[in-house]
């Protein structure tokens, strides 16, 4: 591995976009869980495109278009206080589907593939609108990721998303000490 500029610059933007999925794991309102990932997969998108790490960029890249449907969805739902789960279930389906087209597009050997399972768990834990099971399937997902970034060789990556993972746990601890005390 040779440390270029480009190489540098996308470790800063690493350590830029785990602040912010750090961030979300702490968070309790869902709104706000959704506005710190999609600004972290901004982040994501871009350092993993300067890695050649396509596929995962894809995969950031779906998340911050799932993210930002998902938050539209989260400010329509609490206007009109009525769920349409025809229209949940299809935006799902999309999602997939792009997951599915953009992994063909960029498919570079089985270890590339660690980021799409990672990003459908993730899509998934975000689907079920359960803050808990979002922060538990976070951790997974986050296992998936650090062995991600170490195939693309971001050693930010692998160290920050530890962190993130670190977080996820202490998220769900702060949530059940809330809830011992209701």
């Amino acid at each position: 591995m040779e440390i270029t500029n480009i190489y540098v610059i996308s470790q800063i933007i690493t350590i830029i976009y785990f602040a912010m999925l750090s961030l979300s794991y702490l968070l309790k309102n869902r709104t706000r869980i959704l506005i710190a990932n999609f600004i972290a997969h901004i982040g994501q998108t871009t350092a993993m495109a300067m890695l050649n790490g396509y596929t995962g960029a894809a995969m950031a890249l779906i998340m911050m278009v799932r993210d930002l449907v998902l938050l539209i969805q989260e400010v329509r739902k609490s206007k009109e206080k009525e769920i349409n789960e025809k229209f949940d279930l299809m935006i799902l389906v999309i999602t997939v589907i792009l997951i599915i087209t953009l992994t063909i597009f960029t498919y570079n050997g089985p270890l590339s593939l660690l980021s799409v399972i990672a990003t459908l768990i993730t899509t998934f834990a975000l689907w079920q609108k359960n803050v808990k099971t979002y922060k538990l399937l976070g951790i997974i997902a986050g296992i998936l990721w650090i062995a991600y970034n170490l195939f693309i060789m971001s050693i930010m990556g692998i160290l920050l998303e530890l962190i993130v993972v670190i977080c996820s746990v202490i998220g769900i601890k702060r949530e059940e000490k809330v809830q011992k005390k209701d």
